[in-house]
């Protein structure tokens, strides 16, 4: 019987995807590894043959999509999963040697959600972790509050799910979407699960580089604004079927406070790259082109929120709700810092 699969979608990797699976070397006997190659166009296939012909592994599957984007790759390895709890991972980041130890000493009661903490590398080494958890147990509500509030983190890589709740709930990644995709599921699976143990340990470390898909934003790029429609599809899902469970702070939030947060992080990781004239013309015609809907909405819930996103201070919150009118203003505001 297989207790843990560890799914990792793969997409020109072919310089990191070795070190991903040797952090992954003292798994137990009853892990699989499902690595799914997304269409990749350099030697990733072939350096993930070579390592499960070189090492002499069975418990790893190799399968082949064409290049569909991490959602669909991902769903790919939920349906090819056997184990009983799933553990999604990028192929360039890192488990640490004993994260599976620690995992097992939670599973015990067969919690819906093992959750544990992670450090983020900036690429030369310097390393920031999150703090520690509060409580060694949480409620899916509960737990989604603390989210909301920034008092713990999660992300992809730091977290088990039970196999049996993401297909009860059916839970999937939403196809089509490359930003926030992750936060969306990690949202949905807090809100559906009962009981969600923590690991006061880091074991996981997520490198940031430049040829990430969370830096394909090098320029103003509208697929950022992907996050907010995220934030959208996490309200609509609490609404339709957690509503016994959410109360009005975790509604405001999802409905109002995340939902700007997203979009004011969204527009300024736009503005930065935004440097000329020309190109700040050419990014407001496709912003109010192809985001109207979303501009629509912050002029609605500007007027309902009730508690002010955590990332912000009033002040940035009040410039940028003010600007929405001015934004070309606002653009210029945000290149000075």
């Amino acid at each position: 019987m297989i207790k843990y699969s560890v799914v990792i979608p793969v997409y020109n990797l072919e310089n990191y995807i070795s070190k991903t699976l040797d952090s992954l070397t003292n798994r137990p006997n009853d892990t699989e590894i499902i690595l799914i190659n997304d269409g990749s166009t350099d030697n990733s296939w072939t350096v993930m043959e070579e390592y499960v012909s070189k090492n002499d592994v069975t418990d790893i599957q190799l399968l082949k999509e064409p290049n569909s984007g991490v959602s669909i790759a991902r769903n790919t390895g939920i349906e090819a999963a056997r184990g009983e709890y799933l553990i999604f991972i990028d192929g360039d980041d890192l488990c640490s040697d004993d994260i599976f130890e620690k995992i097992e000493a939670k599973s015990d009661t067969k919690p819906d959600m093992i959750v544990w903490r992670f450090e983020t590398d900036d690429g030369n080494n310097k390393k920031k972790s999150q703090p520690e958890f509060a409580k060694e147990e949480y409620f899916g509500a509960e737990f989604c509050k603390t989210l909301l509030s920034g008092e713990n983190r999660i992300r992809i890589g730091s977290f088990a799910v039970k196999k049996d709740l993401i297909i009860k709930k059916n839970l999937r990644f939403t196809e089509g979407c490359a930003i926030c995709e992750d936060v969306e599921f990690m949202y949905k699976a807090v809100l559906s699960s009962n009981k969600i143990h923590t690991i006061n340990d880091i074991c996981y470390t997520y490198v940031m580089r430049n040829g990430s898909a969370m830096n394909v934003s090098n320029k103003a790029d509208m697929r950022k604004f992907q996050a907010p429609r995220a934030v959208q599809r996490i309200y609509g899902y609490a609404i339709m079927h957690c509503g016994d469970i959410i109360d009005d702070y975790i509604e405001d939030n999802l409905k109002y406070g995340l939902y700007i947060t997203h979009c004011m992080h969204s527009f300024e990781s736009c503005c930065k790259h935004i440097k000329t004239r020309d190109e700040r013309k050419a990014f407001l015609d496709e912003y109010y082109d192809k985001e109207r809907d979303i501009e629509e909405y912050i002029k609605k819930a500007s007027k309902k929120i009730k508690y002010r996103p955590r990332i912000y201070s009033e002040k940035r919150l009040k410039l940028f709700l003010f600007s929405r009118r001015l934004y070309t203003w606002y653009i210029c505001v945000m290149n000075k810092g």
